[in-house]
């Protein structure tokens, strides 16, 4: 990637070479004014084991982080490679709000946070709000980490190179509902 050309070049170039890094594919969920509120991402990862912390980016004009920022609350499930469509509505700006934007989608309350977990993921986390700190036009959400658990035995979905990819099957693990 050369900074010649201008910015929309710029950002598609960036875009591309990013695009090789492979990513998992998650939906993150708080509840808003309206009810459940989620949003699909791609920019998760745990930050660490002691205390139990993991970050999201979102951006900053996003009706999750403004519900997040209203409850302290959110939630992150991990998306499993059956689920493409459940990961492009999500990522659909036009999809509906409140409980209309969930209709189809297996959900339920987190336990500990209240949140939306989507019950055909593969893992789901439980977070309590520590930080959003802006960063550009995204926002980076440090999340407490006070419930965690596998949902289904199966392998995540993956993004990289804008298109969806396929890992091996993960080795057995204890499933928790």
């Amino acid at each position: 990637m050369t900074s010649t050309g201008n910015g929309q070049d710029q950002e598609r170039a960036f875009r591309s070479v990013a695009g090789r890094f492979a990513t998992g594919v998650a939906v993150a969920t708080a509840v808003g004014p309206d009810g459940p509120v989620g949003m699909t991402v791609n920019s998760f990862t745990t930050v660490s084991l002691s205390p139990r912390m993991l970050l999201v980016c979102l951006r900053r004009d996003c009706r999750l982080l403004a519900a997040v920022r209203r409850t302290g609350r959110f939630a992150v499930t991990v998306l499993g490679d059956d689920q493409r469509e459940e990961a492009a509505w999500f990522a659909s700006r036009g999809r509906p709000a409140g409980a209309d934007g969930f209709a189809g989608v297996a959900y339920d309350d987190e336990r500990v946070t209240g949140c939306p977990r989507l019950t055909d993921g593969v893992a789901y986390f439980g977070c309590e709000a520590v930080s959003a700190d802006p960063a550009g036009d995204h926002a980076v959400l440090m999340g407490a980490v006070r419930s965690a658990g596998l949902l289904r035995p199966i392998p995540p979905l993956l993004f990289v190179d804008g298109d969806y990819a396929r890992v091996a099957a993960p080795r057995e693990a204890q499933v928790a509902r």
